[in-house]
């Protein structure tokens, strides 16, 4: 067993890389996101951006969210590295790829510029590492590696890309280990990171054609996980649109889940009320009841549901498609309020705690903004530096929000406030910057131990766990930042009267535009590993993404709180008039694959599919009760009726759901499968 290595395939490539690299040559260093977008931004992104703008403006526009050109260079980055990486993700034809228009060409040099650039650094993310991976395994630089590998065990195989397809099929056709695969395509969730169910579903044939090995297919079907009734109901959701069945798995068709646990007698619940205020207010009613009693009593039957002893509010999570609480434009003077935050709002008015560290931009979170001001305030206190990196006009308004949120801060004279407390340490650090020597200053002193210091007056990072989350995300930027920046991100001080003076501005420029400016222009977000365990005593908001893999006594699947109407700006939320931004960049590379992938389904199909699974993912994570929320009128069948395929509305826009009836004008009300609330 000490023989068997057990870790994502991100790992196992650069671990090989790093001992089975030539003699003199570095051990390749994987980055985050930030920093790759940072070392894409930098090699070669902004300069084609900028002679190129209008063109790839207009081609980018397809990919972004609301299908119009990005609005600034950060959204224009963040959908061409999205690109680039599924360029490479998908194996795609690079050559045929750019002959086929001029923004295509711009995009596979920046690519190639890119991909050289992580090469000759040894500095890689994960897309272009497996790239690597990959090419030294065909170069026969890996061969000694391949020779210990005798067994692969690959999981979650639904979620594979062909680039990771070609690595696996790479390693069987060169060691011949005996490989296993474990999957299941109803949750295949990843599409939008590059994920291809279809190499799942279709796998026999293909793992036929590349290696010559025949496969045997085993199903496993026994669910002991959740309770009879929770199976039965989603059961009926994943076989309940014909037009999904030809996505399945077939030849033969794809068995049903089997329970395997005895009943509790508590069914399928639904909390449904008029709008989102008095839904916020009755969950958590809800909650606090069943947490407070340790048993909830259903008016409307004989059931109930009753806690084990050591339950606690940490044992339930709340599901949405997204956990967003605010969305903050500032720049426009608007303000957004989403159900999480009105949840949060009524849960804290009965006493209860959230965990929701991804419900706001890091930009918008005003301790975020005070601890950057501050940060801010330290090294460029006059807003030279700022000006001299020329940032957006975006980014700029969020520099000063941050700059004067900080500066309020710092003049309410927070604990604690002796030897004149934090206005003092910002004044030493901006006499600093300036060449007046400070004893207890070092020639250079890196980023991270300024915001640690300033931590001192800010102890809610230390000890609430949101919070500490932040503090992650900020941290992790700042480091990854330091691996593609000049400076590393130190900053320079009391060297302004010699001839080092210029790196304490250039350092300080680094700081501003290497890892402000990407929060400022929402670059960057909070990370879904970056979340630790959650506090037993916090109720858990998750995205339905985020919750792939995991099991809870008790979930809450948000299904409606955002529809009152059949409003065309949330159709994509619910039930799909347009084919989504992913499955159109599919569609725009699928002729420049190596063999066909996705040409048997229409892009719409596949959007309507992703979203299928994503409801089923949620509805398959609890152990004991499951719990519908939404607003009533995604429950009426009347002229403004709003279809949404998480309440089993199919495709062909029928909903099995609806009562029978004779006559011209069917009832309002409609006979779900759940027990009201």
């Amino acid at each position: 067993l000490n023989r068997c290595r057990i870790d994502t395939l991100d790992s196992i490539c650069q671990q090989a890389m790093t001992d089975y690299r030539s003699p003199g040559t570095l051990a390749p260093m994987v980055v985050e996101t930030s920093a790759s977008n940072l070392i894409l931004k930098r090699t070669v992104f902004q300069e084609s951006y900028h002679a190129h703008k209008a063109l790839l403006n207009d081609y980018l526009a397809d990919y972004t969210f609301d299908r119009k050109p990005p609005r600034n260079q950060g959204i224009a980055l963040k959908e061409t590295k999205r690109l680039i990486e599924r360029l490479l993700q998908d194996c795609v034809d690079l050559h045929g790829y750019a002959s086929s228009g001029h923004a295509q060409r711009i995009i596979v040099e920046m690519l190639e510029a890119y991909r050289n650039q992580a090469i000759n650094t040894n500095i890689f993310d994960f897309v272009t590492l497996e790239d690597q991976f990959l090419r030294r395994i065909s170069e026969g630089l890996l061969d000694d590696w391949l020779q210990s590998v005798k067994v692969m065990l690959v999981d979650e195989y639904q979620d594979t890309n062909p680039l990771q397809e070609a690595i696996y099929f790479a390693i069987l056709n060169a060691a011949r280990p005996s490989m296993t695969i474990v999957g299941d395509d109803d949750q295949s969730l990843y599409r939008f990171r590059g994920g291809s169910v279809e190499l799942f579903t279709d796998f026999a044939t293909r793992c036929n054609e590349e290696t010559g090995c025949e496969v045997y297919r085993v199903d496993m079907t026994r669910n002991f996980r959740s309770r009879p009734e929770i199976i039965h109901f989603y059961n009926k959701f994943i076989d309940g649109d014909p037009e999904f069945r030809t996505a399945r798995i077939n030849n033969p068709g794809k068995p049903l889940v089997v329970n395997t646990r005895d009943s509790a007698g508590i069914p399928v619940f639904g909390i449904f009320r008029p709008n989102q205020e008095e839904l916020a207010r009755d969950l958590a009613m809800f909650v606090k009841e069943l947490f407070e009693n340790r048993i909830y009593q259903i008016h409307a039957s004989e059931n109930s549901v009753s806690l084990v002893r050591d339950s606690a509010l940490g044992d339930a999570v709340f599901l949405a498609h997204s956990v967003e609480e605010v969305k903050y434009d500032s720049f426009n003077n608007e303000t957004k309020t989403y159900f999480p935050r009105l949840f949060r709002n009524c849960m804290e008015e009965f006493g209860l705690s959230v965990f929701n560290p991804r419900g706001q931009a890091l930009r918008d979170i005003k301790s975020v903004r005070v601890l950057l001001g501050l940060v801010i305030l330290a090294v460029d206190p006059d807003g030279t530096i700022i000006e001299n990196v020329r940032p957006t006009n975006e980014a700029k308004f969020y520099l000063r929000i941050w700059k004067n949120t900080a500066r309020a801060f710092k003049e309410s004279d927070p604990i604690p406030n002796g030897r004149g407390g934090l206005g003092s340490f910002i004044s030493d650090w901006q006499c600093a910057g300036t060449g007046t020597i400070q004893d207890n200053f070092p020639p250079d002193w890196p980023v991270l131990e300024l915001v640690f210091k300033l931590l001192t007056w800010m102890p809610q990072f230390q000890r609430d766990p949101e919070h500490q989350v932040w503090l992650e995300a900020i941290t992790r930027i700042l480091a990854s930042a330091g691996l593609a920046s000049p400076y590393r991100m130190h900053l320079y001080q009391n060297t302004v009267t010699n001839n080092l003076g210029v790196h304490v501005r250039r350092s300080r420029e680094s700081l501003v535009r290497d890892a402000l400016l990407p929060i400022a222009e929402d670059e960057v977000e909070v990370d879904e590993d970056i979340v630790p365990s959650v506090p037993r005593d916090r109720l858990q908001l998750m995205t339905i993404h985020q919750v792939k893999g995991l099991e809870f006594p008790l979930v809450i699947v948000d299904v409606g709180s955002r529809f009152q109407s059949n409003h065309h700006t949330q159709q994509f939320l619910r039930y799909p008039k347009k084919p989504s931004n992913v499955t159109l960049i599919e569609d725009h590379i699928e002729p420049f694959l190596k063999t066909p992938l996705r040409g048997s389904r229409k892009a719409l199909d596949r959007t309507f599919d992703d979203l299928v699974r994503l409801y089923y993912v949620a509805y398959s994570r609890p152990q004991s009760v499951l719990i519908l929320v939404g607003c009533e009128n995604c429950l009426y069948h009347t002229k403004n009726i709003i279809p949404n395929v998480a309440l089993g509305w199919q495709r062909c826009d029928e909903w099995p759901w609806r009562q029978p009836y004779e006559g011209k004008r069917p009832p309002v009300h409609i006979d779900p499968p759940f027990t009201r609330i």
